[in-house]
């Protein structure tokens, strides 16, 4: 299947899969962060820290997924938004587990929204703790008939979230998956929202 993410060039910059030495990567990252930090007449400091976040994706970035870097107010708000496809349908226990995170410290917010080609989905947002910091994320599902579509945006700091997450659903709003056939049960997305609350309900005091 083709995954196609549609973007604003303004914001984004895309991670292309990369078989190639930490080296060469760093290459790629530094080049492309300066050209978009020249482009947007951004501040040296911030090329540097482009440069970083794309290298960092790049690295981790395979064939199966789709990976941009979301540049925001300016700089100030930096994150990674990655996109796949898993070719089949999840049980709404898996679903479920995707959207939650054993690291979150505080209940999942959720959203159900529409898009062209994905369909209606669901989002959660989550504050979450790794190691000493926090960090902010956010989850979405696209349940297909017989595929689902998955993205992850973040990690990014709790405060600058908001800043990287209208990017990232303008992409997941226009983007298309070569046949993906989005599923016309929006009762499995209410079930599926209804789902992700209750497992935040146990979240230690």
């Amino acid at each position: 299947m083709q995954l196609n993410l549609r973007h604003d060039p303004e914001h984004c910059i895309p991670v292309p899969f990369m078989a190639q030495s930490a080296g060469e990567r760093a290459a790629w990252a530094r080049e492309t962060a300066a050209a978009f930090a020249t482009r947007r007449e951004l501040a040296p400091d911030v090329a540097t820290r482009i440069a970083a976040a794309l290298e960092d994706v790049a690295a981790v970035t395979t064939d199966e997924s789709r990976s941009l870097v979301i540049v925001g107010i300016e700089g100030r708000a930096i994150a990674p938004l990655t996109v796949f496809a898993v070719d089949e349908r999840l049980s709404d226990d898996d679903q479920a587990a995707f959207l939650w995170s054993a690291s979150a410290l505080l209940p999942a917010t959720t959203e159900i929204l529409e898009t062209e080609g994905f369909g209606v989905g669901i989002s959660a947002t989550l504050l979450e703790r790794h190691g000493e910091r926090d960090f902010g994320f956010e989850r979405w599902l696209f349940l297909g008939e017989e595929t689902t579509v998955a993205a992850i945006l973040g990690p990014v700091a709790p405060y600058a979230l908001a800043f990287v997450e209208e990017p990232a659903k303008a992409v997941l709003s226009t983007s298309t998956l070569e046949g993906f056939v989005p599923s016309s049960d929006r009762a499995r997305v209410e079930a599926l929202d209804r789902a992700v609350v209750r497992f935040g309900e146990d979240w230690p005091a």
